[in-house]
């Protein structure tokens, strides 16, 4: 890093490559080289691409552009979830007995959505869908039909806008169906399915209309948690899985809590007499954890995933 041009953020308690890489729908990870994680950022309107490099509890921030530091020291504070006591919440989680989950995800924040739109579209994608080929598909919808920034010989891809994204064609010729990796690096693609995304082409195209001409994305900023759902829930390709994971990852609503087949297994191992139905389980959330239900369901499926426990629960 060019040391002048570096701005030191203290960040805590803090793990950025574990929540960079924990699977979290907002966004795929940041491109990583060197130990340095590099995005594009739209800071007060202007495109900014950033280097973020953790160095214990301080984070060292480097834009590729002079920007206003404050700035962008609260666009990094916001998406890294930097003003979230952890520390409380650790407490919380030993006095509701999960304290199990703590050592292996000490650290691990929200990673929230630089941009709402693509944290909806990234979710709706995650359906059914491995981390990798999803954030994969994500990443190749960026760079079809994103806005490009070169800058220091890098290209930094920005997310479309509602308009561009449901304007693309969704449709796709059998040969072009991506099951295999041996496509040149700056293979064309012209439509949505031979992004990867399979079914969920047309939920993405027709969601996108429907934000780029009914509805403003940014009124779920005002809106308290079960309104917001109830309009999420209105989109094509979103159930309420997927709402929650937009809500909890796009808009930093942390009642929100994400339930698939994995959560309720692992709730049920950890609340054996409950034996919870999905619709039951988020309720149980609700009443039980409060604002906390968001955090301590991305800490129970890591400590989960990391522990093995994934591993025993399967066929369960």
């Amino acid at each position: 890093m060019n040391i002048e041009n570096v701005i030191e953020l203290p960040a805590g308690e803090f793990d950025l490559e574990m929540t960079q890489k924990s699977g979290q729908t907002s966004q795929p990870p940041w491109h990583e080289v060197g130990g340095e994680f590099r995005e594009l950022l739209m800071v007060r309107g202007r495109p900014c691409p950033v280097a973020v490099r953790q160095r214990g509890r301080v984070l060292e921030v480097r834009p590729y552009l002079r920007v206003n530091r404050n700035d962008l020291k609260k666009r990094i504070e916001y998406i890294f979830d930097l003003k979230f006591d952890l520390e409380d919440f650790y407490s919380f989680l030993d006095d509701m007995g999960l304290s199990e989950s703590i050592e292996s995800s000490r650290g691990l924040r929200l990673f929230l959505a630089k941009d709402p739109f693509e944290c909806i579209i990234s979710s709706i994608a995650s359906q059914n869908c491995s981390v990798l080929r999803w954030t994969r598909s994500i990443m190749d919808i960026r760079r079809m039909w994103g806005p490009a920034f070169r800058v220091s010989s890098e290209t930094f891809h920005g997310f479309p806008s509602p308009e561009v994204l449901a304007a693309v064609e969704e449709d796709s010729l059998e040969e072009l169906q991506r099951a295999e990796d041996d496509l040149p690096e700056d293979f064309a693609f012209n439509n949505l399915r031979a992004c990867g995304v399979g079914y969920r082409a047309p939920y993405i195209r027709e969601t996108s209309r429907i934000l780029a001409e009914e509805i403003d994305v940014n009124e779920v900023w005002g809106m308290d948690y079960h309104e917001a759902l109830e309009l999420l829930l209105e989109l094509p390709g979103v159930g309420p899985k997927v709402a929650d994971c937009i809500l909890l990852y796009g808009f930093r609503k942390t009642e929100a809590f994400p339930v698939d087949v994995w959560v309720r297994r692992i709730m049920n191992y950890i609340y054996p007499e409950r034996n919870f139905r999905d619709g039951e389980l988020r309720e149980f959330a609700w009443s039980r954890f409060g604002e906390m239900a968001g955090y301590v369901q991305l800490y129970l499926f890591n400590h989960a995933r990391r522990s093995g426990l994934l591993e025993k629960l399967k066929g369960g």
